[in-house]
């Protein structure tokens, strides 16, 4: 049963995030990571589900999107290729003027599969 449950999860490589350093309030961060899916059930038609977890690293709870279907619904079909998410408006939550942080990544399959996390490089946030 563990080994047919490893099939159909999916594998995320390769995140990269830019720009490092970023003014709070100003700068876009720009999150992209390759994906691949051994049935291609990714996203989902309803615009009320999310599928994607995107946790800063400094809060207690992640933030949850919606991914539209990266593959026809009913394919059943082998994909891969690159999301891209921009976050806008990042701050820093204590008093100091510079606060560090990690973005933590996930995305999970029609089936309820969660990817493994995947963990940025750590981004500075400055308050000029």
């Amino acid at each position: 049963m563990e080994i047919r449950k490893l099939i159909f999860l999916v594998t995320m490589v390769c995140m990269v995030v830019e720009p490092m350093t970023v003014e709070e309030f100003t700068d876009t961060v720009t999150i992209t990571f390759d994906y691949s899916d051994y049935n291609g059930d990714l996203g989902h038609l309803d615009p009320n589900v999310t599928s994607l977890s995107v946790k800063d690293s400094r809060l207690q709870f992640e933030d949850l999107y919606h991914v539209a279907p990266l593959a026809p619904i009913d394919a059943n079909v082998p994909i891969q290729g690159r999301l891209t998410i921009k976050l806008n408006n990042l701050f820093i939550l204590g008093n100091d003027s510079v606060e560090r942080l990690q973005f933590e990544v996930m995305i999970r399959d029609r089936d309820g599969h969660w990817s493994e996390l995947v963990e940025s490089d750590t981004i500075t946030v400055f308050r000029p």
